[in-house]
């Protein structure tokens, strides 16, 4: 049947959450979870799939690898709430598909009743991907400006380059460089504001590939980082 939208109901799903996040109303809500936000996931997943294929994108649109599980890791978390209380929806981006990285750069899409949007770039990246990517950021940095700064890039992907950063230049780099206070960051991630009726549409396939098409260029490059350094 393809992907038509999310039911408005996901934002009270997610609001009582919230409030009430416990096994029991969940396991009370469960069969709403599974059918209006689970499967509906996995058939964005499938349509996305297909488009990447269509446009010739290397994204991974693959539910095994593309959605993560409602349950949080509170192994070694101050926070004991045992559910997550927002949709998130990852599309990696592989040039050498086919060949499984321990970290790649992706298209991300969340929703939650506070906030909706569309980002991309690294989050939280290994210290030795991070190394990676600044090195290959102080070598390229005027290819780096020229993606970012593109006109459609930045009207797609407002907000670029914020987070957690560094006081000082990272140890090797030269204080002076242009790109010095992206150096310092420790992430790499742009995004964009989403409304929340665009989830409850079939636009939201149609937004997330013109986002694909946009961010690629910047992807291909943290890309290139993590597989010739």
């Amino acid at each position: 049947m393809g992907f038509n939208g999310f039911s408005k109901d996901i934002f009270w799903f997610f609001s009582e959450l919230k409030n009430n996040n416990n096994k029991e109303w969940f396991h009370a809500n469960k069969k709403f979870y599974e059918r209006e936000i689970k499967d509906v996931s996995r058939e964005l997943v499938q349509e996305m799939s297909q488009r990447f294929a269509i446009i010739g994108l290397p994204f991974v649109a693959d539910s095994k690898v593309s959605l993560f599980r409602i349950n949080r890791d509170i192994r070694f978390s101050s926070n004991k709430d045992p559910y997550k209380t927002n949709l998130g929806i990852y599309f990696p981006y592989n040039a050498k598909l086919g060949e499984r990285l321990p970290e790649s750069p992706g298209l991300y899409y969340h929703f939650a009743p506070e906030e909706s949007f569309v980002g991309g770039g690294i989050h939280m990246p290994s210290n030795q991907t991070l190394r990676a990517l600044r090195i290959k950021i102080s070598n390229d940095w005027e290819e780096l400006s020229d993606i970012i700064n593109e006109k459609e890039f930045k009207k797609e992907f407002p907000n670029e380059f914020y987070g957690e950063k560094l006081k000082r230049m990272p140890r090797g780099f030269d204080e002076n460089h242009p790109a010095a206070e992206v150096l310092k960051l420790k992430e790499f991630t742009v995004w964009t504001d989403l409304e929340h009726k665009v989830s409850y549409s079939p636009i939201l396939a149609d937004i997330l590939e013109k986002k694909a098409l946009i961010i690629a260029p910047l992807l291909e490059f943290l890309f290139q980082s993590m597989t010739t350094n």
